[in-house]
């Protein structure tokens, strides 16, 4: 009888075998559960074998101090416990953020050839920090089309 592969990480029983082809190159994993569900190899979306094998060792566990929530929990559903959650787990949400959308903030979505109102406020705020910049810079020309965005959008934030 052969003998059970051990885990790529913690030499456990591995469970949990993955390959991954990149360029003609063949990967193979193999990963007890505990090391699995910590890599995220449960979301397919999310799990990356490189990301897996060179990650650092696990940091301490973080928990929201309204909630309980935990990171743990948070691999295990793919959601938050409350709003003060992102307080606790935001910085280390970013990169994950990153890899699956464009910008750490979400803009959310408008109906065809309108902008979202979280879009204009995202873009009130870079125009209104790109004027403190011109002005700290002495730059007028800059600051005066700053001045005439954020009139512009102010005026698409207010209601009809």
């Amino acid at each position: 009888m052969s003998q059970p592969l051990q885990c790529s990480l913690c030499a456990e029983v591995a469970t949990v075998h993955l390959s991954q082809v990149v360029g003609g190159k063949v990967t193979k994993v193999h990963l007890c559960e505990a090391c699995a569900g910590k890599g995220g190899a449960v979301d397919p979306a999310v799990f990356q074998l490189a990301d897996a094998l060179q990650a650092p060792p696990a940091a301490a566990e973080l928990t929201c101090p309204r909630c309980g929530f935990t990171d743990v929990d948070f691999r295990k559903r793919g959601r938050l416990g409350c709003p003060a959650c992102w307080e606790t787990f935001g910085g280390a949400l970013s990169p994950l953020l990153l890899k699956v959308q464009p910008e750490v903030a979400h803009v959310g979505r408008a109906p065809a050839g309108t902008a979202p109102l979280g879009q204009l406020r995202h873009r009130l705020a870079a125009a209104r920090a790109t004027l403190a910049t011109a002005i700290v810079a002495e730059d007028y020309e800059q600051a005066a089309k700053s001045r005439d965005e954020i009139a512009a959008l102010e005026a698409a934030l207010k209601p009809a």
